[in-house]
């Protein structure tokens, strides 16, 4: 597995990366997980290379981070880098609220308190002592807007302790970029970005160059529908799962995506891979500094995140590609 340097820091990271939302097995996601199979789903991704592993608290409410706190239990600790993130807060109604989901009331929450308490638990959760890239889930919203300044001051606090590595950011607009820039040490910067989501990319990874910020990309495959697997007849199955929010799902767009997926079949046939690994090729090669984020609690699924993380696309084929690509973006 090809591996590249994480922002400024000393630490190097398989340019996939292994992402656990769905082991969390929250609502959002249909049925539950089986922890045993999600833990295996780990120690395999890390027996093929990939060494970054990426969590959450607000995936199944903590649920996620005990899930990867098992797996780690049986990978050395030096060997793997462990990403976790804050800001989605439950434990009391501080906060502007955000959503009802599980029986638990979230807030976006920012604060200082909220910081110190998260890293606490999380460490707890993951049971290790410290944790490698620390990042910012989602930004502050009013009524309850903590500035930048007070969240990375506990941030850079938190460094200095040595309970955590790095910094990263998520799902922001360039001016907070800048400013979480300004008030401390920004490392990665995890935003969407896919062939039908580009407009992340497109605005921040010429600040990350600037300031030498990795940028991982997370929903590469748009919840599974650039595997090429999910046809026409697929039915989201409820108005709780996380494809309701992918627009590309509505019929119409749908039938234009598998058609333009389906005039690739002779570049799958020429790199020996499936549509999905070929999706995310095309994610890895749109630049040297782009990690991409993958998830699934099946094998099958990483399996191919891990071939395509490892194809190098022919010039020509990326361009045909990305010219197919803005064609549909086009209409």
């Amino acid at each position: 597995m090809v591996r590249k340097k994480i922002g400024n820091t000393d630490m190097t990271a398989s340019s996939v990366v292994l992402g656990t939302w769905s082991m969390g097995g929250d609502e959002q996601w249909g049925e539950k997980s089986d922890d045993a199979a999600s833990v295996e789903v780990i120690l395999k991704a890390y027996d093929q290379g990939i060494n970054l592993i990426d969590t959450a608290p607000a995936y199944g409410f903590g649920h996620s981070e005990e899930v990867v706190g098992k797996a780690l239990k049986q990978i050395p600790r030096d060997q793997v880098l462990i990403e976790t993130k804050h800001g989605i807060w439950w434990l009391d109604d501080e906060g502007t609220f955000m959503r009802e989901r599980d029986g638990y009331r979230t807030y976006f929450n920012l604060s200082r308190r909220c910081v110190m308490r998260e890293v606490e638990e999380s460490l707890k959760r993951l049971g290790t002592d410290y944790i490698d890239i620390y990042m910012v889930h989602q930004q502050a919203r009013p009524p309850f807007d903590t500035p930048i300044a007070e969240t990375m001051g506990a941030l850079m606090d938190l460094k200095k302790q040595g309970k955590i590595r790095a910094i990263g950011v998520c799902n922001c607009n360039d001016d907070q970029l800048r400013e979480y820039i300004r008030c401390g040490e920004v490392d990665v910067l995890q935003e969407s970005f896919s062939m039908l989501t580009q407009q992340n990319v497109k605005a921040h990874l010429d600040i990350c160059k600037e300031h030498g910020i990795s940028f991982e990309a997370y929903a590469s495959l748009e919840k599974g529908l650039l595997s090429g697997n999910l046809r026409m007849d697929y039915v989201i199955p409820d108005d709780k799962n996380v494809r309701n929010n992918v627009p590309w799902f509505a019929p119409e767009k749908r039938k234009k995506v598998l058609a333009m997926l389906d005039g690739w079949k002779p570049l799958c046939e020429k790199y020996e891979c499936t549509q999905a690994a070929l999706s995310v090729a095309w994610t890895a090669n749109y630049d040297e500094s782009i990690f991409v984020l993958s998830g699934g609690r099946k094998w099958k699924h990483m399996e191919s995140y891990i071939a395509g993380g490892n194809i190098r696309l022919d010039p020509a084929d990326f361009r045909q590609m990305s010219a197919d690509i803005d064609a549909l973006l086009a209409e």
